[in-house]
């Protein structure tokens, strides 16, 4: 067991290692890109779900199951489309430190990443430059998704569930 732990390596060499790459001031860039995404992102779908309760709360004397569905429903394409604004943010930011020759190629990689689906497709090779890249995306990607899906839920739980009695 002794053997073990002083075959660990050394952490500072470690984290040295891994952090060679935000050496690139594109990736410093990206990073700061990834950050935005996310915080851009939670503060679009809390805007989208505020619009909703208030929309919500102004009707509840009407409640009517079908209102809410419908706008539920457009709440949902608010957020895909806030999703597919994501995508197209780092696009920008990718084309403008020219990760990839064409933009549409680098709109696809940006798409994949963010939703975490594989790169491993040939026609994306990125340089050494990039190794930090698909990390970024897809850890702003998961964010996203995960503040959307939170605020879907909650907004689900809160217009289908029967109003409080008083």
């Amino acid at each position: 067991m002794l053997d073990y732990f002083t075959s660990l390596p050394n952490v500072i060499a470690l984290l040295h290692e891994i952090t060679v790459d935000f050496a690139y001031p594109q990736i410093r860039f990206l990073s700061l890109i990834a950050v935005l995404v996310v915080l851009i992102h939670g503060v679009l779908v809390l805007f989208i779900m505020s619009m909703f309760h208030a929309f919500h709360k102004r009707n509840v004397n009407l409640y009517r199951k079908q209102m809410d569905a419908l706008v539920y429903f457009m709440v949902i394409l608010l957020i895909l489309f806030s999703h597919l604004l994501d995508i197209f943010v780092w696009t920008y930011a990718m084309v403008s430190v020219n990760v990839f020759p064409s933009a549409l190629k680098t709109f696809y990689f940006a798409g994949e990443m963010y939703t975490n689906l594989d790169h491993n497709d040939p026609i994306y090779i990125l340089g050494p430059q990039w190794n930090m890249l698909p990390i970024l995306i897809s850890f702003s990607g998961l964010f996203a998704v995960a503040i959307s899906g939170s605020a879907l839920y909650g907004l689900l739980v809160s217009t289908f569930s029967k109003p409080a009695q008083k």
